[in-house]
């Protein structure tokens, strides 16, 4: 009798994993003011708006801080004259002891001469002594008042470093994801973040696979995603997967870096599957494939008559199976493997002209219940 055959032959076999998750920023950043307790007197972006690094974001109160400045200019102006007292100090202190030390030299020459007494001499250093003593005690007042004149300076500083930091900047580039500063609200340590930031804008995709994908995924796979809105899918890379599974859900979070992420949003569903691997083998349709009691044949017809042949199979999709071992390239498979077929039973072969699958539809998954655990 007359049956259908198909012609075994290799072709790319491309097994993928389903993938379900969402849009997400790659790195994000949270902006703390480093002022604590100050009001926010004005919101200079919004959430949506893309920001450059060190970009104002918002502004605090800072009538006490410019109050303190006012201050401590005064505070700077007495430190200054202060300086310039004790300096002055110190001049007259150097000129006494200079002419001290000279009425002493000239004592101390004519002394053995007779010309001055012992008593004069002894006064004479006795107000040299007095002199050293004064240009010391100026020197260490001097050192005194510049001390003061530096911490009033260093008060300076940090008070226009507080005024600074009262403007809240962006510490990079990015795309502001959320906006929780509010005008009039009250800074604090123990609140969330004024503003969230996207890193640079770059987004990426975020989902979690079964424990029994997760084990065959490697960094650097090639994956296609698919968007909401978009006419075809987007190319990406895995980047990034979990150290460890998560014992509740039995599942392990994958990173996948897209090719382009200009425009996307973080958020968006989207779902895609990821190339596991790649090789070349035998494709048949499935419904060349018997399976009884977990063996797994097919009728191969050689010379006019038929074979039972048990074949190993691989991937499945789209009705077609991979046949790993069992089968040889160019051999003749009965397109459909019923009960009506026994081994060695003669049959004149009639070649299926569209039984095997076209090579762009070549792309083998895992099992379906995988891919529904996996899409659960």
């Amino acid at each position: 009798m007359p049956v259908t055959v198909v012609v075994a032959r290799q072709a790319m076999v491309t097994e993928k994993i389903p993938v379900v998750g969402s849009l997400a920023a790659k790195e994000t950043i949270q902006v703390h003011p480093f002022i604590q307790g100050q009001v926010i007197e004005h919101i200079l972006v919004e959430a949506g708006q893309y920001v450059e690094k060190g970009q104002p974001l918002a502004l605090l109160d800072t009538t006490d801080a410019h109050m303190l400045l006012d201050k401590n200019a005064v505070s700077i102006l007495r430190a200054q004259a202060a300086v310039a007292v004790e300096a002055s100090r110190l001049d007259v202190a150097m000129v006494t002891e200079a002419e001290t030390r000279k009425v002493l030299e000239r004592s101390r020459a004519l002394q053995p001469r007779g010309a001055v007494s012992q008593q004069l001499l002894d006064e004479h250093q006795n107000a040299h002594a007095r002199a050293l003593a004064e240009l010391g005690l100026a020197r260490q007042s001097l050192a005194l008042a510049q001390a003061d004149a530096q911490i009033i300076a260093r008060e300076r500083k940090e008070i226009e470093l507080t005024i600074e930091r009262s403007t809240v900047r962006a510490p990079e580039k990015g795309l502001v994801l959320t906006r929780a500063a509010r005008i009039g609200a009250m800074t604090s340590a123990s609140s969330g973040p004024l503003f969230v930031i996207a890193k640079d804008a770059i987004v990426e995709f975020v989902a979690h696979v079964t424990e029994t994908s997760f084990v065959r995924l490697r960094e650097g796979m090639y994956a296609d995603i698919t968007l909401p809105g978009y006419s075809g899918p987007l190319g990406g890379i895995l980047r990034l997967s979990a150290a460890e599974l998560d014992p509740a859900t039995r599942s392990g979070e994958v990173r996948i870096e897209l090719d382009e992420s200009n425009g996307l949003k973080p958020g968006i569903f989207a779902r895609g599957h990821i190339i596991a691997s790649a090789r070349r083998n035998i494709l048949l349709p499935g419904s060349a494939v018997k399976t009884v009691s977990g063996e797994n044949s097919v009728f191969v017809v050689k010379d006019g008559v038929t074979d039972l042949r048990t074949v190993t199979i691989g991937a499945r999709q789209d009705g077609s199976v991979e046949i790993m071992e069992g089968l040889s390239d160019g051999e003749m498979v009965v397109l459909k493997s019923g009960g009506f077929l026994k081994a060695e039973e003669k049959v004149r072969p009639v070649i299926a002209t569209s039984g095997r699958p076209s090579a762009g539809n070549l792309a083998a998954a895992f099992p379906a219940a995988e891919e529904k655990e996996a899409v659960r």
